[in-house]
């Protein structure tokens, strides 16, 4: 039997470094899951009417699993709000400026790197926001978000969503 082709491939120079090489554990992989479903549901909950002090704890649940410096980006529109403060006013004008959102995940993928979430979003534009600007209207789209790990805080960086295209 030949040589081990995953120790081949890793001893190329083109795949050395930590995004390649780290492993997780089952624990690992538990603690990425359970902070990012804690995220999620406390998100979920902020699509229905919400009142202010039922923002404030979501966002404090939601906070909970992000770094101090994390990062809210939405790359195609070239928007970025870091640290959580920015990060919750993010949340709070993406919040206000789709009405009767509703999330289909499509894929997800949970790794040492983080959460890999893919899902088509709907809901009526009431206000422009992130490069959306037909106010009125239905969105159809389908975001690509990466929720970024970091092993050492244990702790998601923010998310970093890479594409939004409408379905």
């Amino acid at each position: 039997m030949g040589a081990d082709p995953v120790a081949q491939l890793l001893s190329d120079p083109r795949f050395k470094g930590l995004p390649i090489t780290w492993e997780v554990t089952s624990e690992g992989y538990d603690a990425i899951r359970r902070a990012w479903l804690t995220h999620v549901h406390a998100e979920e909950v902020l699509f229905r009417p919400f009142t202010e002090d039922e923002f404030k704890t979501q966002m404090q649940v939601m906070l909970s699993v992000f770094t101090d410096d994390c990062v809210m980006e939405v790359v195609p529109a070239g928007k970025r709000w870091e640290g959580r403060e920015q990060v919750a006013e993010f949340y709070r004008v993406f919040l206000s400026s789709l009405h009767g959102m509703q999330w289909v995940p499509q894929a997800l993928v949970i790794g040492p790197q983080g959460v890999l979430d893919v899902v088509n979003m709907t809901g009526k534009l009431v206000k422009e926001f992130a490069g959306l600007k037909e106010i009125g209207a239905q969105v159809h789209l389908q975001w690509v978000i990466h929720f970024p790990w970091v092993p050492h805080a244990g702790k998601f960086k923010g998310e970093v969503i890479y594409s939004i295209r409408p379905l």
